[in-house]
């Protein structure tokens, strides 16, 4: 059970750092498009 443990534990952490930098990426270009919003003039 411990060798099963182990070759799970392989594979879900670099999924998870994967996914955080996923998610880093999404927040970074969320925060620019609406930077450009904000500062968009309106006619």
């Amino acid at each position: 059970m411990d060798l099963v443990i182990h070759f799970v534990a392989r594979i879900v952490v670099p999924l998870f750092f994967i996914g955080m930098a996923g998610s880093a990426i999404v927040i970074a270009v969320s925060f620019v498009e609406d930077l450009k919003e904000l500062l968009e003039e309106e006619d």
